[in-house]
């Protein structure tokens, strides 16, 4: 089990990250991923930053405006979506011996690399075309929530909901095309706006490799700052 403790007082300092990286001039919305593998020998445990790709961006400029046109007419329409699914992939990152070079994320990505089918009827179709790999980030104990942020400046404070939570979880059973005690690698991940059965990609990492075998669970929790 995940020690909740520790995750609630680590969660503080994840988001003075994040806001450090904006003071820096990074372009926001920006996030944050930490990834836990439970596996029979004990947890495997990563982090880092994410990039809300350009599309994501775009997504939340439509949110924002409630409109899609421009100045020279107009684009594919996001005011409907929503961020409401994730997906995992293999494509990550390429292992020589001891070193590990990843193979993304970058600014221009609207799919993963190599993304995984986790074989479960309803969930979505991932941007490259592989079938049943973007799922609700509901399903499976996955959840998603608003949670404070305090903020200072001009003599006054506030606080408000600027902070958005995801836990996605991958849990034993999945990908259901797995053999009992065999694995897979798992070095990518993504977050998606959705709407309908349409899927398009929000957010991109890609981290050292994770073997999942069938019967382990991998909780990924992506923080977003707005």
């Amino acid at each position: 089990m995940l020690d909740q403790n520790i995750l609630h007082y680590d969660e503080y300092k994840i988001f003075d990250k994040l806001e450090a990286e904006l003071r820096k001039g990074a372009l926001g919305p920006i996030g944050f991923v930490r990834i836990f593998l439970e596996t029979k020998k004990g947890l495997v445990y990563d982090e880092g930053f994410n990039l809300v790709v350009a599309q994501g961006r775009e997504f939340v400029a439509q949110r924002i405006s409630a409109t899609y046109a421009y100045s020279g007419g107009s684009r594919p329409n996001y005011t409907s979506y929503v961020v409401s699914h994730f997906g995992v992939g293999s494509g990550g990152s390429t292992v020589a011996g001891s070193t590990v070079t990843l193979n993304g994320p970058y600014i221009c990505d609207t799919q993963q690399l190599s993304a995984i089918s986790l074989g479960v009827s309803g969930y979505l179709t991932e941007p490259s075309g592989v079938t049943l790999a973007v799922k609700p980030v509901t399903a499976s104990g996955g959840s998603i929530y608003l949670e404070s942020q305090g903020y200072s400046g001009g003599g006054a404070s506030c606080t408000n909901y600027t902070k958005v939570k995801y836990t996605c979880v991958i849990p034993s059973g999945e990908p259901t095309s797995l053999a009992a005690g065999a694995s897979i690698k798992i070095d990518e991940a993504a977050l998606y706006f959705v709407s309908g059965s349409t899927a398009k990609m929000f957010s991109h990492i890609c981290f050292a490799p994770k073997w999942k075998e069938k019967e382990s669970t991998l909780t990924i929790l992506w923080y977003i700052l707005c």
